[in-house]
């Protein structure tokens, strides 16, 4: 009994020893592997599920869902904006989807003019800039798209620098036209009070008679 004792004890002993004795490397060896097996067990754990996809009404369906749209919201007398909303979200999602369309520069301007009445500046611009720059000359109103863009920078945004320069281009691009010519007394009035341009609008008057 006093052997089986002391061979227990001697085994302890031994364990204690060697596991106190355990060289740096050997410790180093087994987190790496420690942190290994957690990295491994991560791989597998659960991604969330992808978010369900979105199924876009065919063309023809979804003009159909446009003009629908369009019947309530010009048929009133008083914008509703919920409704306007969700006219601006349907030509943005036939531009996304059907851009090769002829018709989507005229969606995007009236996107963007929806956008303006309910003081939507920001994304107004974006529509105009899309129209003008996606359309170019394919797009009968061009012209006046881009000087409405030009007034959302100037009037809306309060961004003289960019205003200037999409004035420039319509004094450029459609030279000797009503647009042009508004677009250089846009300049001239850039910057100025309200005041100001009263004065400024009264002094050409009174010059032309």
């Amino acid at each position: 009994m006093k052997k089986m004792v002391y061979r227990l004890l001697l085994a302890v002993v031994s364990f204690t020893f060697f596991s106190c004795t355990e060289s740096p490397k050997e410790k180093e060896t087994i987190r790496d592997a420690t942190t290994i097996t957690e990295v491994e067990k991560s791989k597998t754990t659960e991604l969330p599920a992808p978010p369900p996809k979105i199924d876009v009404p065919s063309q023809e369906e979804l003009q159909n869902q446009i003009k629908e749209m369009e019947k309530v919201l010009y048929a009133s007398e008083v914008l509703d904006v919920n409704k306007a909303k969700q006219m601006i979200r349907l030509y943005d999602l036939y531009h996304k989807n059907y851009y090769k369309d002829n018709v989507c520069p005229d969606y995007l301007f009236k996107a963007g003019e929806i956008s303006e009445n309910i003081n939507q500046y920001n994304r107004a611009a974006d529509f105009y800039r899309m129209c003008c720059s996606e359309y170019n000359d394919n797009f009968k109103l061009r012209g006046e798209c881009l000087f409405r863009l030009a007034n959302m920078y100037d009037y809306k945004l309060n961004d003289y620098v960019r205003a200037k320069q999409t004035y420039k281009q319509v004094i450029e691009q459609y030279p000797k036209t009503q647009i042009a010519k508004d677009a250089e007394a846009a300049i001239k009035m850039m910057g100025k009070s309200d005041i100001d341009m009263v004065r400024e609008f009264e002094r050409k008057n009174a010059a032309k008679k």
